[in-house]
């Protein structure tokens, strides 16, 4: 199995395994491959690697009371969403901690949201972003949240790097970029970019520790969203997607006012 446009749906409950497995399998173009156990969940995903972009998982299962299957898939390197009998800030944070991407109550009104973010994570993999940023811890932690959302992420350590990077690989559809940066700052750089990449082709999303005028000013100079550090994981995610649907609601305008001579 090579063609990755599989979803690995790991939950003890065969009805409820089913009952995803069929929403997910109407909602979606994805076939899923489903496992009870964590037995099974790994034979899948060693076996079946390749075929698998995504892993819609859940943490109570019979033979893994300690939740090992989360940090099995971050080690293979699969996108992870949880489903959850139980939610509470405990809980909340052990899933940050554990890296996954999104998180979902076992309910029939979450099914929605969840298809979507599926859709989102495999469209992803052909997306890819640029964070400039002159901290390596916070372009370190960009990446991987990035990478956790299936995007490939590109890194600059300043404005003028950015610029360069962005010359060099014309297919960076999103740029998420500090501030306070040497050589070039943050508003320059958007400047810069907007110069010759317009919003409904590139989306950039401003990044500072205050909020306030920056705000106003990353959004004035060109910026499509802003986000405050320290970046919650949640919002980041959201803001994320949110940049990356409209950019392909945008081209889907933008082709039909070609096709219809405008």
């Amino acid at each position: 199995m090579t063609d990755s446009r599989h979803v690995l749906v790991v939950e003890d409950s065969r009805v409820q395994a089913k009952i995803i497995s069929q929403h997910i399998g109407q909602a979606t173009p994805f076939p899923t491959i489903v496992a009870h156990s964590l037995a099974e969940a790994m034979e899948a995903m060693t076996t079946k690697r390749k075929g698998i972009f995504v892993a819609i998982l859940d943490r109570n299962l019979p033979d893994d009371p300690e939740g090992r299957i989360v940090s099995i898939a971050k080690s293979l390197q699969i996108p992870t969403v949880v489903m959850t009998a139980t939610f509470n800030e405990e809980v909340r944070q052990q899933l940050l901690d554990d890296n996954v991407v999104d998180y979902f109550l076992k309910s029939l009104s979450e099914m929605t949201a969840m298809e979507r973010l599926i859709e989102r994570l495999y469209k992803n993999q052909f997306v890819t972003a640029l964070v400039a940023d002159d901290s390596k811890l916070f372009r370190l932690h960009m990446t991987s949240l990035l990478k956790n959302l299936n995007v490939k992420a590109l890194t600059a350590e300043d404005g003028r790097e950015a610029l360069e990077v962005l010359g060099q690989n014309p297919d960076i559809s999103l740029v998420i970029t500090d501030y306070n940066m040497p050589n070039l700052d943050g508003f320059a750089l958007v400047e810069e970019i907007r110069a010759t990449h317009p919003k409904d082709k590139l989306a950039i999303i401003g990044v500072s520790a205050e909020g306030g005028a920056q705000t106003v000013k990353f959004l004035k100079v060109g910026a499509n969203d802003f986000l405050v550090k320290p970046v919650q994981v949640e919002e980041f995610t959201c803001r994320v997607n949110q940049q990356l649907d409209m950019l392909e609601i945008l081209a889907g305008f933008r082709e039909c006012r070609d096709k219809a001579g405008y």
